[in-house]
């Protein structure tokens, strides 16, 4: 096959959403373009900092002239209204402030900017773009670009993500660099945080065999084929024959700002005919998934740091990636269109796997090995009780995803774990957990998130649900509850009501807020048991009565306190 020519963008629609790529790039039919907040607060930065840095450092230029750079290049045009764009506009100039304190501390010797390069695997040529390459004191370069979303990378996963290979493969390979970039580095601004790597060659060949795959799939579906791909097997299997174009559709969080959203066959009804509004009033509603809903009602402050101010800047730590390993253990291991072994041996090898996919956060081998081996000791428990003797099954879905609008002034967005089918055309959806802490059965039947779960699947997947459970690992404890369509209205009200707050409280704040104000009386601190995993705890006003509250626990597994009974919602 000769090699073709992608880009990282369309290579990432590709992996997003197959049916995006085809409606895009090879059925070539307009869109409806939805210019977003993100995007035109991405381009004002980096407009802005590439006129600052072609100023050069000798001498470097003011803040002030900085901030004008932002002002020159603002673009107004994809914010909601006035007080969204006002927000960002804030944020922006935080961020900037940030940035200058930082990059004026130390020496820079900026030699480049916005280089085009050109990377070549076996099966194709890819072009992408370096914001910023400086010359190192020992003659190497070091690639930087801006990132200006919520998410930071951590090193491990940033040394595997296919931008930041393509471009250390692609700028080692550009003339004026003469094969001398020994870093590539991404700048998460709202973080002020770089993180620098230099790709290995195991985590080059991944990239590259990832890329290559891509390619031949590219490659089949332009020829009229459609290939079999690991995104398009995790859809609602039995569902739709591979003929379907519905079949190369990959829902997800991206459908909400998708152009092809209105006429998408994976959506025959779409969320906002489901509520039977207009596009202009059901943008109006808040996004939030059941984590999102939660962060607020625990804490406003933590919540308005991460979603609102745009600060997402999580610090790793174990218990977050143990317990997404875990779930990608289960998630390969009950695969409807995977390896049908369902051995003990298979479980462990999927966890070896996700395990090592996942590796931020633990502060040192001793603390990893704990990790690994709780991992397999939960995951050989589990198989004894669910999988022997016979009892394994596939699911019918896993990581099944809904969006549904609730009430007013919501619209809940969100993955279910696992639905498998029971006898007589009845499903069960099932929840895991990973948390050194155990429910009660009260809990369980008070859980909202599993009522919003048995809601979606009875409304949109329209799938009888005979009960929900939660599989809580550390306990080796399956938790059955059941929901009826009469427990709904009370949880859609109240869900609204907090949205309906979050609303006001958000309009509010935008419309009264300033540069220099530490804290907002909308969204004030509140103290909870995850406090202390907290990452803002430092600046939090309850800091001194959170440390002296012996109540709260750390969400990490410590040494004889597994058996304390909690029975509040966890995410």
């Amino acid at each position: 096959m000769d090699a073709i020519k992608l880009s990282l963008g369309k290579i990432k629609t590709f992996l997003q959403c197959p049916l995006k790529y085809k409606l895009a790039n090879i059925d070539q039919v307009s869109g409806n373009p939805r210019p977003g907040a993100g995007l035109c607060f991405y381009k004002s930065l980096h407009s802005a900092l590439e006129y600052f840095h072609k100023e050069g450092n000798s001498p470097l230029p003011s803040r002030d002239f900085l901030l004008n750079l932002l002002d020159r290049n603002w673009d107004p045009s994809g914010y909601q209204d006035e007080g969204e764009a006002k927000q960002y506009r804030i944020l922006g100039e935080s961020i900037l402030k940030d940035f200058y304190q930082s990059f004026s501390a130390e020496k820079h010797d900026v030699k480049y900017l916005s280089v085009m390069i050109k990377a070549k695997t076996k099966k194709c040529f890819i072009t992408s773009r370096a914001d910023r390459v400086d010359l190192l004191p020992d003659g190497t370069y070091e690639v930087i670009n801006y990132k200006t979303g919520k998410n930071v990378m951590e090193p491990a996963e940033l040394a595997r993500d296919p931008q930041a290979v393509i471009i250390y493969l692609g700028s080692n390979a550009h003339k004026r660099l003469e094969g001398k970039v020994s870093k590539v580095s991404f700048y998460f601004l709202r973080a002020n945080r770089k993180i620098t790597v230099t790709p290995t060659p195991e985590d080059i060949r991944h990239v590259t065999n990832l890329i290559d795959e891509t390619a031949g799939n590219i490659t089949a579906l332009a020829k009229g084929k459609n290939p079999l791909l690991g995104a398009v097997s995790r859809l609602l299997p039995g569902s739709r024959p591979l003929d379907d174009p519905a079949a190369l559709a990959e829902k997800g969080a991206l459908c909400n700002s998708c152009e092809y959203l209105e006429v998408c066959p994976a959506w025959p009804v779409t969320p906002r005919e489901v509520a039977g509004e207009t596009l202009e009033v059901f943008r109006e509603r808040i996004r939030l998934s059941y984590s999102k809903l939660s962060s607020y009602k625990r804490c406003p402050r933590a919540w308005k740091s991460s979603y609102l101010d745009g600060r997402f800047n999580r610090e790793p730590k174990p218990f977050f990636s143990f317990g997404t390993a875990i779930h990608e253990a289960f998630e390969n291991f009950y695969d409807p269109h995977g390896a049908r072994k369902g051995s003990l041996k298979q479980l462990l090898s999927l966890w070896d796997e996700a395990f090592n996919n996942n590796l931020e956060g633990y502060r040192d081998e001793e603390e990893k090995k704990k990790y690994y081996q709780k991992g397999v000791e939960q995951l050989t428990r589990y198989h004894q009780h669910y999988c022997a003797d016979g009892k394994y099954k596939p699911a019918w879905a896993i990581e099944a995803y809904f969006e549904v609008p609730l009430g007013r002034n919501a619209v809940m967005t969100g993955f279910v774990d696992r639905i498998d089918e029971l006898e007589g055309g009845t499903y069960e959806i099932l929840d895991y957990k990973t948390e050194p802490t155990r429910r009660s059965q009260q809990a369980v039947d008070e859980d909202d998130q599993l009522t919003i779960y048995y809601w979606a699947c009875e409304t949109l997947f329209d799938l009888k649900i005979k009960q929900l459970s939660l599989l809580i690992t550390n306990f080796d404890e399956q938790i059955v509850t059941t929901r009826k369509e009469e427990d709904f209205p009370e949880v859609v009200a109240a869900i609204d009501a907090v949205a309906e707050e979050m609303k006001e409280n958000i309009q509010r704040f935008q419309e009264t807020h300033t540069p220099d104000e530490a804290e907002s009386p909308y969204f004030p601190p509140k103290k909870n048991k995850f406090c202390k995993n907290c990452d803002i705890l430092e600046t939090c006003p309850l800091k001194a009565e959170i440390i002296g509250d012996t109540s709260i626990r750390t969400m990490e597994y410590v040494e004889g306190g597994e058996d304390e009974l909690l029975t509040a919602e966890y995410e």
